[in-house]
């Protein structure tokens, strides 16, 4: 009668070659990450159905065993960069491997071990270490470039399906993903008015949205919303529609959109909003690091003449 531990493994081998083949078909349709869940479960599955017919070494085995626990962190670690059905279907192949593996002494000795040294030892072969180094390789690139992240104070992605979207020009814009960052203090550079960046937050859009006039439009990959308040402390006017964005770190720098009436602000009073900054390259929300925000206000007369304008000019690290 067959070894019910050996019957086990071999199922969960079987199980395990089914989850690599439906893995190598999303990556037809939910992108080239899929590949490293299809090495991660087709070679310890097609190892667990290989040993069911042939001698187990316990050498190579844990070999295995300690380089799939290495591996599976690892893209459970990128996994979660990406999204949560990433995250899901790693644990599905860790419990699954988890459940065909010898655990303990009294698990190895339920399995035939061989005890003399196998042929062929995993880690004395050089394309041992090759194919590592190329596996976490494809899994880095391959997370980089289906990253969908957000940081622990912005919420989880959403598609259009869901209605998140930025309404701007009477446009909905939607968006993928979203990182939200408080920021801190007030501008006090003029007398006449404070000026304070409250938040910044980053939207990664969907496809087909451009930005630009109708002569020279281009494709936009994201979308900045910077939201401030301006304070004054005499009769200002705010000349926001003149405002600037630079962005250093993907070498981009636009005028802003604004829904907001930002004209006449009286003494004593003060405004919020926000503005918006299109994105033309943007694979990843987390390669923006930094922005520097600049727009003008000035006096609504012209009492005091070495004062009666200023340039808020504020550069914001985004950590």
């Amino acid at each position: 009668m067959e070894n019910k531990t050996i019957k086990r493994r071999n199922i969960i081998g079987i199980m395990l070659l089914i989850c690599a083949v439906i893995s190598f078909l999303c990556v037809f349709t939910g992108g080239l990450f899929n590949i490293t869940f299809v090495v991660l479960s087709a070679v310890p599955g097609y190892y667990f159905v290989k040993t069911n017919a042939g001698p187990i070494y316990k050498q190579n085995e844990r070999i295995l065993k300690i380089t799939f626990y290495i591996f599976a962190f690892i893209i459970l670690l990128l996994s979660s960069h990406v999204n949560v059905g990433s995250v899901m279907s790693t644990d599905i192949i860790i419990i699954l491997y988890s459940i065909g593996a010898p655990w303990g002494k009294n698990g190895y000795k339920q399995c035939p071990y061989v005890k003399t040294q196998p042929e062929k030892v995993l880690t004395k072969n050089w394309w041992f270490y090759v194919s590592a180094a190329a596996f976490l390789l494809i899994a880095y690139a391959t997370a980089e470039s289906n990253i969908d992240t957000s940081s622990s104070d912005s919420s989880q992605s959403t598609s259009a399906k869901s209605k998140n979207y930025i309404s701007l020009d009477g446009q909905h814009i939607y968006y993928t993903n979203y990182k939200k960052y408080k920021i801190g203090d007030p501008d006090n550079s003029w007398s006449n008015a404070t000026a304070k960046i409250n938040n910044v937050t980053i939207y990664k859009t969907e496809s087909g949205y451009t930005y630009g006039s109708k002569r020279g439009r281009k494709s936009v990959e994201g979308m900045l919303a910077i939201n401030v308040t301006v304070k004054a402390l005499k009769d200002i006017d705010i000349l926001m529609n003149s405002a600037t964005v630079s962005i250093p770190s993907i070498n981009e720098q636009h005028d802003i959109e604004t829904k907001d009436d930002w004209d006449e602000l009286d003494k004593g009073m003060s405004k919020t909003g926000t503005v918006y900054i299109p994105i033309y390259k943007l694979k990843n929300i987390n390669k923006i690091q930094s922005l520097r925000f600049k727009f003008d206000c000035e006096l609504q007369n012209n009492q005091d003449a070495d004062d009666y304008d200023h340039t808020y000019d504020m550069t914001v690290n985004l950590k």
